[in-house]
């Protein structure tokens, strides 16, 4: 089996009402902020865990801090819009995805940084994923292990579109996503690289089944930080460079999502 569970996490045991609503866990956020139940939400949605992404999608949305720790909200091109940061890992990212869904985001972009598994694929790539092996914990809490985590919507069309139109090469296909960056053994990657897979990163497959569970489109783009097929592990966090192609995945996002903007994002 593709995605073995050691745990049945969705034996509800006779009661599946969640005890934490994240739509009413805002609506008390809001309220103990002294702001509107309610408001400043957006249909569309940006998020990242990388500064310099964060940053450029919110200077372009002329964004102001909102209720919401560590979000803003503006406009694009007239549009209302948020632009989140979002911590690495899946079970803190699922959350935010929870909360912006929550609050009433239907088109949600994400910039995050993935490391390579194949030598054509570069320090400074984009990989726009077109699905996920699921070695994550938090997607077993949403849909069982026969649950393939892909996206194929407009929002991903659209990132596919505009990462085109840049510089960098783009590699679409499959990604490993896991919460142990510090137990991706070499025969693992080695092997899964044979299947096929681009990339390792820590979120993508959890937040395609969600995304899908709660009936959003999701976009995912994914800047190469590092090599895991090197012995060597080259990376670039840290750096300078890392930075620049951080800024540059934000300018990526803003022109996918003004792609969607005219189809009602």
């Amino acid at each position: 089996m593709l995605n073995p569970v050691p745990v049945d996490w969705l034996n509800a045991y006779g009661n599946d009402e969640p005890v934490i609503d994240p739509g009413r866990h805002m609506r008390e956020l809001a309220t103990r902020a002294g702001a509107k139940p309610g408001s400043e939400g957006a249909n569309l949605a940006f998020a990242s865990f990388m500064p310099p992404t964060i940053k450029c999608i919110a200077e372009a949305l002329v964004s102001r801090p909102t209720w919401r720790p560590r979000s803003n909200i503006g406009a694009l091109d007239g549009i209302p819009a948020t632009i989140s940061s979002m911590s690495a890992g899946a079970p803190p990212t699922v959350m935010l995805l929870e909360e912006l869904v929550a609050g009433g985001a239907r088109t949600i972009l994400i910039g995050g940084a993935v490391g390579s598994l194949q030598p054509g694929v570069k320090i400074g790539d984009y990989v726009i994923p077109t699905s996920a092996r699921r070695e994550e914990g938090t997607s077993f809490h949403y849909a069982g292990p026969e649950h393939e985590a892909t996206a194929d919507g407009p929002a991903m069309r659209a990132l596919l579109e505009a990462a085109d139109t840049g510089s960098q090469q783009v590699h679409t296909g499959r990604v490993w996503s896991t919460d142990a960056v510090y137990r991706e053994f070499r025969g693992k990657a080695t092997r899964y690289a044979a299947a096929g897979d681009l990339g390792v990163d820590m979120e993508t497959s959890a937040l395609m089944t969600v995304a899908s569970v709660r009936g959003v489109d999701l976009g995912v783009i994914l800047t190469v930080s590092d090599h895991v097929f090197d012995p060597k592990w080259s990376n670039v966090f840290g750096t300078a460079e890392f930075d620049a192609n951080c800024l540059d995945l934000g300018h990526v996002m803003l022109a996918a999502a003004r792609k969607l903007v005219p189809q009602g994002a």
